[in-house]
């Protein structure tokens, strides 16, 4: 039997709605998990307010969402950017995926410790639960309609 994931608003700003996945039996969303760990780890605040600020200034930036706002992560997002556009590498990874330049579906991640996402005991779950969930999403199609998915109710995800 498979678990599986519903897609609930998160967060409605200027010009984008963020979205995350929840365990459809479970009460945290994916991106509450993560901001409640990243929370507990005070080494990593400066990082952790560092995302926090990237996801508010894209979802109030007038041309909304784009994919250079984005480190490139398999088929999806992450952030922060790349290293071009902060004042210092950040170890810290937050898995998306973007829809358009006004929807982004808001997952999971970590701190990264290795080379790659693939390797780190950290993130490497939260890299491939956003590779299977984003490849499911492209296969059922987001509607979409402004800044709002429409078929919301059909996007059941496998866990």
């Amino acid at each position: 039997m498979h678990n599986f994931a519903i897609i609930e608003e998160f967060a409605r700003l200027r010009t984008v709605t963020y979205y995350t996945l929840r365990r459809e039996d479970g009460i945290v969303s994916e991106t509450d998990d993560f901001l409640n760990r990243m929370k507990r780890a005070p080494e990593y605040t400066d990082q952790f307010q560092q995302v926090l600020q990237w996801i508010e200034f894209i979802g109030d930036m007038e041309k909304g969402a784009h994919p250079h706002l984005f480190r490139s992560a398999g088929n999806c997002v992450a952030l922060p950017p790349n290293a071009t556009h902060l004042a210092e590498p950040i170890d810290l990874r937050l898995y998306c995926h973007l829809v358009n330049k006004h929807i982004v579906i808001l997952y999971n991640g970590g701190i990264k410790t290795t080379r790659t996402a693939q390797e780190c005991p950290n993130v490497s779950r939260h890299y491939y639960n956003a590779q299977s969930w984003t490849k499911q999403l492209l296969a059922i199609g987001i509607e979409t309609s402004g800044r709002t998915i429409t078929n919301i109710e059909e996007l059941y995800l496998k866990f």
